[in-house]
């Protein structure tokens, strides 16, 4: 048996439980710590932004325990990291504890979900790297429709939101020792072949000849500084900073957003669990055409769709237009986000992969961080979040041109 499908098997699980789990599960609680706490909306977002902000800023400190310490010890000290955090969040009667919890989340969350997860996985797949991925990126959304409703109600029956601290803090620890023991770096560490392909074997896969790939598919592996200089690469970030800062300012502020609206927190929590559901939907559909159709026109569609949500959004003071908004944003942003990580892959090669995406979010990292602070400022002075959201939509539109400019980036010739 291929062991990639046992490591795609558990970096999907540990993506379920973490983003689910994790992400997701601030997002509801967050509500319930501002009630009882007596924090404003900008204290409890800045919370927020300090998980997202450590989450991509430490994606270039990723690169480097990966080398260093391999996938395997990455995943173990992320999740010692996710748990530390849960214990300082359990017992935050503080905004300087609750601050310090939020650092320790997204350093360990960061370090056990998409960069160690995608990074394996371009290790041992190529021509299903799409596909793989597209598996990979599911389980994330997946995890937010179980998880989001769940805590929701975890809360609402026990009337305690540190408990939801406690589960998040055991699936930190399990996912941290089982890597430590599953992980293998790459397809040579157990005698086998990328996508368990002999490339010595013409035929291959089954005695099935091998069909040349229908997308483009970098094969040349381009350095992190050589990525940096290219225009793509810029263009690509570009996108990408509109994109997730819109899914950042959203998933942070939904549910205060719809019960501000007269939706019940029970409906809100459980559009955020749709918004995972067709996150799902999206990330699946992503890695199936994203072999077959090339990426970009994916993240364009992706990026069309999670902006036509936000517009449903503004005003969804009705059942319909929430349940609306929860299709359309969460399809679209699942069919973005694989597709941006086959992109990344795809034009710059598997080798500096993790370094190239790490830069990436080291990058745009700060953009996003800051969307949660400032919908959360122009709430307390506006009342409301039309505006962050009109700011976000009118950004759209140069982010859809730039999508419209990228091309393939071609490597100039070497100099002797």
């Amino acid at each position: 048996m291929f062991y990639g499908w046992i490591l795609l098997a558990y970096v999907s699980a540990c993506y379920f439980a973490i983003v689910g789990g994790g992400f997701y599960g601030f997002t509801v609680v967050m509500p319930n710590m501002i009630e009882t706490q007596g924090w404003s909306r900008t204290v409890g977002s800045v919370g927020v932004s300090i998980m997202m902000m450590t989450f991509g800023l430490n994606a270039p400190l990723i690169a480097i325990l990966i080398a260093r310490i391999k996938t395997h010890g990455t995943m173990l000290l992320g999740g010692l990291i996710v748990t530390l955090g849960c214990i300082v969040l359990y017992y935050s009667n503080s905004v300087l504890a609750f601050y310090m919890g939020s650092l320790l989340l997204g350093v360990g969350f960061s370090t056990t979900s998409i960069v160690p997860g995608s990074h394996l996985i371009t290790q041992w797949f190529n021509r299903r790297r799409s596909m793989a991925l597209g598996i990979f990126m599911v389980s994330g959304g997946l995890g937010a429709f179980v998880f989001a409703p769940v805590f929701a109600q975890v809360i609402e029956s026990t009337g305690d939101w540190r408990n939801v601290w406690f589960y998040v803090a055991v699936i930190g620890i399990s996912v941290g020792v089982t890597g430590f023991f599953i992980i293998r770096e790459r397809p040579s560490d157990v005698g086998q072949h990328i996508d368990g392909i002999d490339p010595n074997d013409d035929v291959g896969n089954g005695g099935k000849p091998l069909r040349p790939a229908r997308v483009h598919k970098s094969v040349e592996n381009w350095s992190q500084r050589e990525a940096f200089h290219t225009r793509v690469f810029w263009l690509i970030l570009f996108a990408s900073c509109i994109v997730m800062t819109g899914n950042a300012i959203v998933t942070s502020q939904l549910v205060l957003h719809l019960t501000d609206l007269g939706i019940s927190q029970v409906v809100a929590a459980s559009a955020l669990g749709v918004v995972g559901a067709l996150n799902t939907v999206g990330r699946f559909s992503g890695g199936i055409l994203g072999d077959l159709i090339e990426p970009k026109l994916l993240m364009l569609l992706g990026m069309i769709l999670e902006f036509l949500g936000i517009y449903a959004l503004i005003s969804a003071d009705q059942e319909f237009l929430v349940y609306l908004f929860a299709v359309l944003f969460g399809l679209g942003f699942g069919l973005y986000l694989v597709a941006f990580t086959s992109v990344v892959v795809n034009y710059f090669g598997a080798k500096n992969y993790a370094r190239i995406f790490a830069l990436m979010g080291l990058c745009y990292t700060l953009f996003i961080a800051s969307g949660p602070i400032l919908a959360g400022y122009a709430y307390d002075r506006l009342g409301s979040y039309d505006l962050p959201f009109y700011v976000i939509l009118g950004l759209g539109a140069f982010a859809t041109l730039a999508l419209l400019m990228m091309k393939p980036p071609v490597k100039p010739p070497a100099s002797t």
